[in-house]
């Protein structure tokens, strides 16, 4: 949102000075305006064959609703092809400017054809089944790709034809659980609930981020131990607020009140009064639950010489002072030792303005100066016993590497579910 933002506002262009690339975005509208249609179609017709532009412009209906103040998201000019653009755009901004310019060219495009081919082969007493796709005609694809390329494309048979067997690959699958939600999955289905705007997904998940309620691993956005407990709470005292049906209804309501159909005395008296009912239960229920992951560690408090205790805060776990109020002590969970240094511990901090999220530090900064965003592993390297992290690698996807440099030592993530929750949190007022 904060790229697509920078490109409405305007891009220092060379020699046009700051000019806004893309119509308002914080819509989910699908119309589109006359003029817009129409240089599309001019585009289109300019580069590309005759098959590619319909007969009439496609039209696209809105779904119910959708915030039709604005037209649908697209380029202000397609004169400004993403590529008379990259020398002015940042690596980021370039991407999303492309993907707005295809996408907008594509509708209004012909589709594309393809010819898809199942095949039955009889062997003895097994069937094998085996499909396969040619594209005949590209339509709107080939904005993105031009002349696709043939992908699962099946050889010429005919029935009665004998094949030849060259090799057997035994393979065995297993029942996998669907993956974790990332940002674009979560969006999808928010939107196809009726959940929020296109104005509120954004600061929706970087809430559940900076409250700790998840955390990512990759792409994917991982419950927390705190994520879970919130949300055991909030299904037990208030399940008729977080439930889909309710939030959905609730943004329907409130169409309904700005349209000036409903009666928004009579529909805050309908909600607050079971609301207040909700809320004073919970409050006597969840006290009881303070202190419940509360953990006594092997470590002594250095003010007073009293045990420290494991707790859970808004930042994640953290060590506090079992003699709490009298003392005040606390600092951050340490999660393994520092891949920089013999003596220090890798603590889990956020920046004091809450700007960029979490990183990894060694305790002993500023004499040792480790950084990382890496999120740990939870395990300790085999080789030198250092802490292990996750690590995005280029070409080889995620992997769990030692980030001492006299090391090396790094393996595949298996396929299973990360479980998250042992990852230390800032010290509880640390900002």
């Amino acid at each position: 949102m904060i790229i697509a933002q920078q490109l409405y506002e305007g891009v220092e262009l060379k020699g046009e000075g700051p000019t806004g690339l893309i119509t308002y975005m914080r819509t989910d509208s699908n119309r589109v305006a006359d003029s817009a249609i129409q240089a599309a179609r001019k585009y289109i017709a300019e580069h590309f064959s005759p098959d590619h532009l319909p007969a009439s412009p496609n039209v696209y209906s809105n779904k119910k609703g959708a915030q039709d103040a604005h037209e649908a998201i697209r380029p202000t000019d397609l004169r400004r092809t993403p590529e008379s653009l990259k020398d002015d755009l940042t690596k980021d901004q370039y991407r999303l400017y492309d993907l707005i310019w295809k996408r907008f060219v594509a509708s209004q495009m012909t589709p594309e054809v393809s010819e898809v081919t199942a095949v039955i082969i009889e062997c003895g007493e097994y069937r094998f089944r085996a499909t396969g796709s040619r594209v005949l005609f590209t339509g709107f694809t080939a904005v993105d790709r031009g002349e696709k390329t043939e992908r699962h494309t099946l050889p010429r048979m005919s029935e009665g034809e004998a094949l030849q067997l060259h090799e057997l690959f035994p393979e065995q699958h297993f029942t996998t659980p669907p993956p974790r939600y990332n940002d674009a999955s979560l969006v999808k289905f928010l939107e196809e609930s009726g959940i929020g705007r296109p104005s509120t997904y954004a600061p929706t998940i970087n809430t559940l981020v900076k409250r700790y309620y998840v955390v990512r691993s990759g792409r994917q956005l991982v419950p927390t131990v705190l994520g879970k407990l919130v949300n055991e709470i909030m299904e037990k005292h208030f399940s008729s607020l977080v439930s889909v049906d309710f939030t959905a209804n609730m943004e329907d309501t409130l169409d309904r009140v700005e349209e000036a159909k409903t009666d928004w005395v009579g529909m805050l008296k309908d909600f607050y009064g079971p609301f207040k009912e909700a809320v004073e239960c919970a409050e006597k229920n969840i006290e009881e639950m303070k202190g419940i992951l509360d953990e006594t560690t092997e470590f002594t408090c250095e003010q007073c010489g009293r045990p420290m205790m494991k707790k859970l805060g808004k930042y994640g776990f953290f060590l506090a002072c079992s003699g709490f109020p009298e003392c005040r002590n606390s600092k951050p969970l340490p999660l393994g030792r520092c891949p920089k240094c013999e003596d220090g511990d890798v603590v889990r901090k956020s920046s004091r303005k809450g700007r960029g999220g979490a990183f990894y530090s060694c305790s002993r900064y500023p004499d040792c100066q480790f950084f990382t965003r890496d999120v740990p592993a939870d395990r300790a390297c085999p080789k030198c016993g250092k802490l292990l992290f996750k690590k995005n690698v280029k070409g080889k996807g995620e992997l769990i590497v030692c980030l001492n440099e006299s090391c090396g030592f790094h393996l595949e993530i298996p396929d299973e579910r990360v479980t998250v929750g042992e990852q230390g949190g800032a010290a509880e007022g640390e900002e």
